[in-house]
């Protein structure tokens, strides 16, 4: 049984920059390369890189990436050698295959362009494993693993407050309906469901409403590529939706009188980053802006449809920004007088308490955090 199994263990599955890329600091990238091998291997040199992938066509198409990244770490040279190469064992540990294990390091500059997927082109990044070996057949092993790189707001900063900026979308059409949107935060994470409130409300009699429609829109804006308008170009697209139809089917009605508030949850499915939708960002090179539009058909007096349609931007982020927004409190440290009401007589307890003489609770700063949960 002959064969080369190799297993590319980072430390982390992905690389976060924290900040924009003038004040984002350089983050390290660990792991380990893990070979198996079913027969004894002349191994002469074994290095692992991390790089962007992609053909040189998508790269120009792109034009996002500000340049190629190459780093290469040697994990194993056998030139040293007088045969120029190490013979690998298979029984060594005695085992039916050998394991060999090589640990690695790379910094990864603040100022890297995070990963992006679109119809003009990617920036993607992988770890890659060659192995050389000498003999007769294949000489050189290799295996990849897709590493995204992501940027978040650094802690902090208004960037990474607006982020839990609560949705408030509101409209009147012509003093006759209002519509609104309510949700929690602006920002959503890719990979989840967003859930928005959703409410209806006539504000003149006479009118039918008959169906409720959200949907979650992208659009990317490549700002170095222009048509012949000099206008730049871009890519617009609907990543999900739903639509709700407000009519008695039972009674055959295809939409019902809208004599009251209409109040409603709509969940639309948001799909994994870099495969159905990107995350929401603005490059010197590229913009990508995601749109929550909010649609209702309401029929008039008159049986004639009006189309309503109000929008809003929302953010598409990386699950680590939402949970990376903590508050900090200041911790209660001091508890000498934790026992002023405890050590008082039984007389001085009927008395009602005087707020003046109780001395005020002392308060520091501390490392401790309280995490809020924004799912």
């Amino acid at each position: 049984m002959f064969y080369v199994r190799t297993s590319i263990l980072p430390d982390s599955s992905c690389v976060v920059l924290r900040g924009t890329p003038s004040e984002a600091s350089s983050q390290t990238l660990t792991g380990r390369v893990l070979f198996r091998l079913g027969h004894s291997l002349k191994v002469k040199r074994i290095t692992v890189a991390f790089q962007t992938t992609g053909s040189s066509k998508q790269q120009l198409q792109s034009r996002t990436a500000s340049s190629q990244v190459q780093m290469e770490q040697v994990l194993f040279d056998a030139s040293s050698h007088s045969n120029g190469y190490t013979v690998w064992k298979s029984n060594c540990y005695g085992r039916d295959s050998s394991r060999y294990e090589f640990p690695f390091t790379f910094v990864i500059a603040g100022h890297m362009h995070e990963s992006v997927n679109t119809s003009f082109g990617n920036v993607c990044y992988e770890l890659k494993v060659n192995i050389q070996t000498c003999g007769f057949g294949i000489n050189t092993w290799s295996e990849s693993l897709r590493l995204p790189v992501f940027r978040i707001p650094k802690e902090g900063t208004p960037h990474a407050l607006r982020l839990t900026d609560p949705l408030r979308m509101q409209a009147d059409w012509l003093g006759a309906v209002e519509l609104q949107v309510l949700r929690d935060t602006v920002s959503v994470a890719d990979n989840s469901k967003m859930r928005a409130l959703v409410v209806i409300r006539p504000l003149q009699k006479g009118l039918q409403l008959t169906d409720v429609g959200l949907h979650l829109s992208e659009t990317v804006c490549h700002k170095t590529a222009t048509d012949r308008f000099g206008d730049p170009h871009s890519h617009h697209k609907v990543i999900s939706e739903r639509l709700k139809a407000i009519g008695d089917s039972i009674n055959g009605l295809s939409s019902l009188p809208l004599s009251q508030e209409h109040s409603m949850t709509l969940s639309l499915p948001i799909p994994k980053a870099f495969s159905g939708v990107q995350y929401t960002m603005d490059t010197p090179r590229i913009s990508i802006v995601h749109e929550l539009v909010l649609t209702a058909t309401v029929i008039g007096r008159d049986q004639t449809p009006h189309y309503l349609r109000i929008s809003s931007h929302v953010r598409i982020v990386p699950k680590l920004a939402l949970e990376d927004n903590f508050t900090e409190l200041p911790p209660y440290y001091s508890a000498s007088f934790d026992r002023l009401l405890l050590g008082s007589s039984e007389e001085q307890l009927d008395q009602p308490p005087s707020f003046s003489s109780l001395p005020p609770p002392s308060y520091g700063f501390a490392a401790s955090t309280c995490n809020i949960s924004l799912a």
